[in-house]
């Protein structure tokens, strides 16, 4: 999607380091239920942001609500993916997407550390 982020508000409220990360999710479930079939454009359904510990935000093709529910596989660097779940927690409109801010649900101990460690790799 080449969309202009600068230009763009920050209305993300998320706290502590956060990190550029490109990822692009073409099965996200939302709800619990695919959305793929929905928006089978041959393109991604949402791609990725950025990343911090506590949450992820998204360019989206889907219309999505505050409160919905997204899981997806996630792989940081060179460590074993993982399913998360995230929260929507606001949305904005923007030139024919979403972008999306969401909370992380139920990481373990391990998943939040390869998000920081990835964090202030970038960062640094």
């Amino acid at each position: 999607m080449d969309i202009k982020l600068e230009h763009m508000s920050n209305i993300d409220k998320r706290h502590g380091k956060r990190a550029k990360y490109d990822l692009k999710l073409y099965y996200p479930r939302v709800n619990n239920n695919s959305i793929y079939n929905k928006y089978n454009l041959g393109s991604p359904i949402l791609e990725t942001i950025d990343i911090s510990e506590t949450g992820i935000s998204f360019i989206s093709r889907a219309e999505l609500r505050e409160d919905d529910f997204i899981s997806f596989l996630l792989t940081i660097e060179n460590n074993p993916s993982f399913w998360c779940m995230a929260e929507v927690k606001w949305i904005q409109k923007i030139e024919g997407f979403f972008k999306v801010g969401c909370q992380f649900y139920c990481l373990n101990e391990d998943q939040i550390r390869y998000i920081r460690e990835y964090v202030s790799k970038v960062i640094d």
